[in-house]
Order: structure tokens, then sequence, then C-alpha cells
């Protein structure tokens, strides 16, 4: 082999060396206030980011850490403790200011527990010194007491809820200050393939949304649009899957940018009315969410006015497919009712059913559209002089996305 050939390796496999570096962010995470909950907000905040993998996370002696708080609080001086001797880009500095446990009862016996944390916390730049974020976060937490769950189990339960709230507020924060940004490689279909991995900090399931830059007057600003989810993590690239297409064009020349406000599943909120061929009419409320690739789920109420009043509550199960401004969806609908309808016989009136449905979504933008669907209700009574509709049904109605 060549000298040349043998300096040309070498650079190769230094440049892969360089290139395989890790570079995600270093945290020193210290926590001050309650010596239980704090403890336990730090080790939980801990394991949430090694379980994401965006950070690194370092471990520093006590003493050190008792020099830290010293200068955060003002009280040794600043000037004689260099904070990038601590090996870490950032400290986050987590204090737990008060916490408390509430037990609430009302009027029929029900009997919960509620418990806050009152905490705060700072994100310091350990280079400048500067501090970058300064915030007061207040978490809740809330358990029933029932026949399964004691008044211990009730009060431990919604402390620890109040904990988990209070770190997925601090991760979020962190998240939202610091933005994994990355240039694309290529895009075959619906797949964008970028130069950042785990090096970076990038996990699966990741949510990033298209950025393009754009020039005014010599200011560099960014647009942002679209709707990306990381499927395959590497070390040094990633596979993103395009859930939602921007609208401007895609091109090689733009980059791709983390956004933890997107999420993977697509909400509706769908109000509508119809009409069933018994001489009936119906107004319903949907709840629902669906992951881009046509598989949706979600819960609904319901009531039928007419020759009758009933009260229906359930689930939906649907497949819909997605042809820009129109979805053809199909589905079906598990569901228990009531009858509103004074009864002298019977307190309750209950039935249930089952509700095959097709339709059709027109989108009118990307977050209103217009739906069109039909079915047949299936009833059975379960208790009392329930009155069933077995009938199809016609309803029209709209869809709000988000």
């Amino acid at each position: 082999m060549s000298i040349k050939k043998v300096f040309f390796v070498l650079i190769v496999l230094i440049s892969a060396i360089l290139y395989a570096e890790d570079n995600r962010k270093t945290l020193l995470i210290y926590s001050k206030g309650y010596s239980y909950l704090s403890s336990k907000v730090e080790h939980k905040l801990k394991e949430k980011l090694i379980e994401i993998g965006k950070y690194r996370l370092i471990e520093r002696d006590l003493n050190v850490l008792n020099e830290v708080e010293r200068v955060l609080s003002g009280v040794a001086n600043k000037e004689g403790f260099e904070f990038k001797h601590l090996a870490a880009d950032y400290i986050v500095y987590v204090e737990v200011i008060d916490a408390n446990s509430r037990r609430k009862s009302d009027d029929e016996g029900n009997v919960w527990y509620e418990y806050e944390i009152e905490g705060a916390y700072r994100l310091i730049d350990v280079e400048t010194s500067q501090i970058l974020e300064i915030k007061s976060i207040n978490a809740y937490g809330s358990a029933n007491v029932t026949k399964f769950i004691s008044e211990d189990e009730a009060r431990e339960q919604s402390k620890e809820q109040a904990i988990d709230y209070l770190v997925s507020s601090l991760v979020y924060r962190m998240n939202k200050l610091f933005l994994i940004s990355a240039n694309i490689i290529n895009i075959k279909n619906n797949m964008v393939l970028i130069n950042a991995g785990r090096n970076t900090g990038i996990y699966k399931g990741m949510m990033f949304s298209f950025v393009k830059l754009y020039k005014v007057n010599d200011d560099v600003y960014r647009k942002k649009g679209g709707k990306l989810i990381a499927k395959e993590v590497s070390e040094n690239s990633a596979i993103l899957e395009i859930l939602v297409i921007p609208k401007f064009e895609i091109t090689g020349d733009l980059k791709v940018m983390e956004n933890p406000d997107l999420s993977p599943i697509r909400g509706h909120l769908q109000l509508s009315g119809g009409y069933i061929l018994d001489n009936n009419y119906m107004f319903r409320m949907d709840f629902m969410g669906d992951n881009y690739k046509g598989f949706g789920f979600g819960t609904f109420i319901g009531f039928i006015f007419g020759t009758k009043s009933n009260f229906s509550t359930g689930i939906s199960l649907l497949y819909m497919k997605d042809f820009g401004s129109f979805m053809p969806q199909i589905g079906v609908d598990l569901y228990m009712n009531s009858s509103l309808d004074y009864d002298t016989e019977y307190a309750t009136n209950i039935g249930m059913g089952i509700s095959p449905n097709i339709g059709m979504e027109f989108l009118i933008t990307d977050n209103f559209g217009i739906t069109l669907n039909g079915g047949y209700k299936f009833e059975s009574i379960i208790e009392g002089n329930f009155e069933e509709t077995n009938s199809p049904f016609i309803r029209l109605g709209i869809d709000i996305l988000f």
C-alpha cells in the first residue's frame, strides 16, 4: 500500500472517530429542599433523562455540590469558584420549596388526597455562569380512596403523581431550551435521512419540524412547518418519517429541528348531528386521536331525542385513509346508554349497543373538516324498560383537528 493510501485511510479513520464523538449536552443535577422529596425528584429526573438519552449526566463529590450551593446562594465568593472545573455544560439546580398533603371529602362520603409541591429550578451555563432560565413550578397530584385503595396508599399515590408531574415539567423546560437541529442527507418517499443520531441526543420517537432559513434585510429568519418523528436512530444518523408535509417545498437544503410541542397523535374534536330512521334525532360529541397511519381511537357522548330520550357514552375504533383533502373511514362504536325518560316502575333503564359505520371527511383546511357518515345501531336491554334502537342512521358534522 502506498504512503498516499495509508495517509488517506488514517484521515478517514480520524474523521470517523471525531464524527462519532458524543456531542450531547452534559448536565450536573443538584437538588435542595425537603430531604426525602428533593432526593426523590432528583432521582426520578436523572432516571427520566437517562431513559430518553438526550443528555449526558455526571456526578460530583458532595463537598463540590455544597460549594456550588453556597455560590448560588450568594454565601461564598463566586470569583473563588470556577464552574468550568465541574466538567459539565450546564447545572440543573432543583429546589423543593414547600410541599403539603390534604385530605378531601364530599357529602356523599367520597374521600381523596391531594398533594402539592412548590418547586423551582435554575439552569446555569457553566462556561459563562449565566442563568439561562429560572422558573417556579407547582406540581399537583390526587388519588381517591376506594375499597381497593387505602388512605395511606391514596396519600402515597398523590405524592408520586405530583413528583412525576414536577419531573415531566422540568424535562419539558430543558428540552425546549436545548433544541437539536440537523442537516438533511437524503429524502426518499416519506422518509428523511439526517446527519445526527444518538451522538447528539436524538432518540426514537423524538418529534421534529422542517426548518427553512431565509433572509430579510440581512437578518436570518426561520420558518417551521410539517411534522416528523424519529423512527430509526444510529450513532451518527437517524431516519425520520414525515407525518405532516410542510406548506413550503421539501428540498435538500432544508434543516430539521426538534419540536417538543408536537405529538405523534393527531387530535380530533368532532361535533355532529343526524337522523335515525325510527323518527328520532341524534347529537354527538367525539374526542379522538389517530396515529397518521389510519388507526384511530376515541370516546364519545351522545343524545337521542324525539319519540324517546336517551344518553349514551362509549368508545370508537376506526380506520381512515388520507387522500389529501378527503379521508374515507370505516369504524365501529361500542357503548352503553340510558333512558332519560322518567319511569315509575324502574329506577334505571340501561342498554348496550354496537354500531358499525362508514363515512367520509372533507378537509377544508389542515385544522377543520366536514364529516358525513352513516351506519346501523344494534342495541339490547340490560336493565329496566330500556327502549332499544335497532335502525340505520345518517350523521353530518364538523371536525376540529389539532
